[in-house]
């Protein structure tokens, strides 16, 4: 629970100092902060819980903050890249984006991304016991499609011979794809710990 709240706070220290130094800086990179001050909230929220109801609460606010984090990467692997975006576009992802949180958001109301799920205690911190629902792939295609277009991104740029900060864009996809590696792991193996809350301070 402590290390929860550590990560929380550690982040929404980052915040505050990248808005301070950089207010002039990209908007796209202060919001891919915040939505990661959002996830770890959201975990520290539901390694306190008490009821089902409330840990159900804190994992969509983790949602809300996770199904944004590639959209902000995307953009601003795009502005490294001097990649020109149409504002329709980013429309289309914003919607897509919100599709995909109201299904992780339909937990506890649908059996469309959990088919059941319920509340356990492991060394005094809550944890969601869950059984996926048919929906519940949607993410991970979801953050592959998004890894996708960040390295379609990269190589377009590489191949038009552009001068741009190639190590910031080459960074960005890697957390991205460990990200992916993790979350796809805690699928499949049980833990005790959200290790994604750790990878997400990287």
């Amino acid at each position: 629970m402590i290390c929860y709240q550590d990560l929380a706070l550690r982040k929404k220290i980052i915040i505050q100092q990248k808005k301070s130094k950089n207010k002039n800086k990209d908007k796209w990179l202060m919001m891919l902060f915040i939505s990661v001050f959002v996830v770890n909230t959201g975990y520290f929220a539901l390694s306190v819980s008490r009821t089902l109801e409330a840990a159900l609460m804190a994992n969509r606010i983790a949602y809300l903050g996770s199904v944004f984090l590639p959209l902000c990467m995307l953009v601003s692997i795009m502005n490294v890249c001097r990649a020109k975006h149409k504002k329709w576009m980013l429309g289309i992802l914003i919607g897509v984006s919100i599709a995909v949180f109201l299904i992780a958001a339909s937990q506890g109301y649908l059996p469309l991304y959990y088919k059941e799920v319920s509340l356990i205690f492991v060394n005094g911190m809550a944890k969601l016991s869950k059984v996926y629902g048919p929906l519940h792939s949607v993410y991970l295609i979801y953050l592959i499609a998004y890894f996708g277009m960040m390295l379609g991104t990269i190589v377009k740029a590489f191949a038009s011979k552009r001068s741009v900060p190639y190590k910031h864009a080459y960074l960005l996809l890697i957390i991205v794809l460990l990200n992916i590696m993790i979350w796809g792991v805690e699928q499949l193996v049980y833990t005790d710990f959200e290790f994604l809350s750790i990878s997400y301070i990287v």
